[in-house]
């Protein structure tokens, strides 16, 4: 049980009073119940007070003085106040630029086009999850009939019987209305909504990443069905082992791997013995297609081979070591790392204004993504700023340079934000409202600093089990023979 049962936030000149919980609600599960339930009730009115906010926030800066440093060309789609806004919540709240830019936009539809949707928030008729649903059904919308939308997806809230929709039957139910009070024919919305495709990569957890395309139904499915049928064709080979998920996986990759794809056109399902395998490499297999500039940070132990410490892959973070060696060896060429002894160029003070390539290799490697605090741009998407602008005086030396991203970088040239150098040397990053936040670069020391002696292993924690090898399960395939690690290629 918490040692407190009540809550007074840490800010009470802005947020007064106290939230207790009654000690005896929880001496029954009825008593419990009731408590969710007002927690609840509370969960949809902070949410609704934050919309309030966040929107109020938004409302001020745009009343702000932003047009910056003279002579400045347009920047950020001409939108200054709200990329302002965006980068003033994210850093308040702790999130990533996509995740404040979602809020903002949510809060503002929220409070400005929707307010009985917020007042039914803030009164705790409908939650969060609910009233985004709304809103982003809604957001494709005219004005009015956005506001029409809200109102009626209300009323549909609850079944006739008086039971609460859950935030998915609700989406299903309220998409026959948007489509009704839309004024525009699914074909125009069709052509608007492919601008928005893409290709989104995110990391995941044990050297894994996923892979995500947005794309027009009919192209993603038929791109679908063809690395299904790959799959299926393949899974047929004598002696494969691999799943069907497995199989489209490595598919997917040869065909974006390979150039021009797969020189085989896989046949589709016919009567009779039916199509002919489909050879399908697996990931170590297509390692040998890798031939992208990829940069590794690894150490030098792990790169001889003498340690299996972690390494890192630029753009994703912790892969093995003998990932890490592979991709080394594949490399067609290496870059060094090295201090400037070595004969990397740290400093040309006011001689030059644009870094030579060894002195911009050198500040993307030390710092590894934009340095305002929160954003994950990764260097290879970020700009080479001076801290010191040039036309104040700053010179060309790696103290004064810095990695920021575009939309950070024109924050600051547009003196709204700024990034400056305390008597210690810290650089700190200081937003339009004031707020100081400590700018680092990529810390690596979890990843590429010396590992602790290894603690004694209890019974019971080895991730592989001692002993003669259980039987396979009926039906199983087992794996070819593994062949022998093969020693480091240096």
């Amino acid at each position: 049980m918490p040692d407190e049962l009540s809550f007074t936030s840490r800010r009470p000149a802005v947020l007064g009073g106290l939230l207790a919980l009654d000690p005896t609600a929880l001496d029954t599960a009825r008593g419990v119940a009731e408590a969710l339930e007002a927690f609840a009730d509370f969960d949809a009115y902070s949410a609704a007070m934050r919309a309030f906010l966040v929107d109020r926030c938004a409302q001020l800066i745009s009343e702000e003085p932003l047009e910056g440093r003279d002579g400045q060309p347009a920047r950020l789609n001409g939108d200054i106040a709200h990329a302002v806004a965006v980068s003033e919540v994210a850093l308040l709240q702790g999130t990533s630029e996509a995740a404040a830019a979602r809020t903002v936009n949510f809060s503002q539809a929220l409070v400005g086009r929707h307010p009985a949707v917020h007042e039914a928030l803030l009164s705790g008729d409908l939650t969060e999850a609910h009233a985004r649903i709304i809103v982003e059904q809604a957001s494709t919308l005219p004005q009015t009939a956005a506001e029409l939308f809200g109102i009626e997806a209300l009323g549909r809230l609850r079944t006739r019987k008086g039971h609460r929709r859950t935030p998915s039957e609700l989406r299903r139910n309220v998409l026959a209305l948007r489509e009704r009070l839309h004024p525009e024919s699914i074909t125009r919305r069709r052509t608007h909504a492919e601008t928005d495709r893409g290709v989104w990569l995110r990391s995941e957890d044990d050297g894994m990443c996923t892979l995500t395309a947005l794309l027009p139904a009919e192209i993603g499915m038929a791109a679908f069905h063809r690395i299904d049928v790959i799959a299926n064709s393949a899974h047929k080979a004598e002696g494969e082992y691999r799943t069907t998920p497995q199989l489209r996986a490595d598919a997917f990759a040869r065909a974006l791997l390979e150039a021009g794809g797969t020189t085989e056109r896989p046949a589709l399902a016919t009567h009779g013995a039916g199509p002919s395998p489909v050879a399908v490499p697996s990931p170590e297999g297509l390692a040998d297609l890798l031939r992208p500039e990829i940069v590794v940070h690894i150490p030098a132990a792990v790169l001889l081979g003498a340690s299996d410490d972690a390494a890192e892959l630029e753009g994703y973070g912790v892969v093995d070591a003998h990932t890490a060696r592979g991709l080394a060896a594949a490399a067609p060429t290496w870059q060094r790392l090295w201090t400037d002894s070595e004969g990397v160029p740290v400093k040309l003070g006011r001689t030059a204004y644009r870094p030579p390539d060894s002195l911009r290799r050198f500040i993307r490697y030390r710092d590894g993504a934009c340095r305002v605090p929160g954003c994950m741009r990764a260097a290879r998407r970020a700009e080479i700023d001076h801290t010191v602008e040039w036309q104040d005086g700053g010179s060309t030396d790696a103290d004064n340079l810095a990695l920021l991203c575009p939309k950070h970088h024109a924050l600051k040239s547009l003196a709204l934000f700024t990034l400056g150098r305390r008597a210690s040397g810290d650089l700190v990053w200081t937003t339009l409202l004031g707020f100081g936040h400590p700018s680092e670069p990529s810390d690596r020391d979890h990843i590429l600093g010396p590992r602790s002696a290894d603690l004694p292993v209890r019974p019971g924690e080895l991730s592989q089990p001692s002993g003669p090898p259980l039987p396979p399960e009926p039906g199983h395939r087992p794996p070819p023979e593994q062949r022998p690690e093969e020693p480091p290629p240096f």
